[in-house]
């Protein structure tokens, strides 16, 4: 009885540990040099916002930051990617920190196998991020809208995937650029 639960109990497991590690991951706080267009990136790991049996799932947010290589400013995006192809056009994501709404404006559409949608972060937003105790993320299609709650642990990863962006772009060196 015991080798029949074993062998029912392993096979199960193994299934839920590989879909797990399917899950694409972005390449977390590498930063990227991008000397064609005088600025270095990086992408933060990704929270998602949706589960099935304690897998991560389909969509996912995450964030993107790009530093200028002449002025050292950075800008910051929110990475809103959907699980599935959507027909209906993408109108745009917004967040919510504690009580107040906060409509990002979207700065990219990327069609692939799935849609990310890009939205810049105003930078006084950015500490309002970090400090907030509840987020939620709104995406808006023509044909409607969903709202996701974060939970506790996600709001932590959230806020903790940021800051370790900002480390990582801050510290980055300026860019030796020589242009023939």
């Amino acid at each position: 009885m015991e080798r029949l639960r074993l062998s029912f109990i392993f096979p199960v497991v193994c299934l839920l540990f590989g879909m797990m590690s399917a899950c694409k991951t972005a390449p977390t706080y590498k930063v990227t040099p991008e000397p064609t267009l005088e600025q270095s990136s990086a992408l933060s790991e990704e929270v998602c916002l949706d589960s099935f049996l304690l897998v991560p799932k389909r969509p996912c947010i995450s964030f993107r930051g790009e530093k200028d290589n002449q002025t050292g400013a950075v800008q910051y995006y929110l990475l809103y990617e959907m699980g599935t192809f959507e027909v209906d056009l993408p109108i745009g994501v917004s967040l919510k920190l504690g009580d107040v709404w906060y409509n990002l404006k979207k700065s990219n559409t990327d069609y692939s196998d799935t849609i990310v949608i890009s939205s810049s972060i105003a930078g006084d937003l950015v500490p309002k991020i970090g400090e907030s105790k509840s987020i939620q993320v709104s995406y808006t299609s023509r044909k409607g809208t969903t709202n996701f709650q974060l939970k506790d642990a996600a709001v932590g990863k959230f806020q903790s995937s940021l800051s370790k962006l900002i480390r990582a772009l801050e510290s980055e060196p300026k860019l030796i650029i020589q242009k023939k």
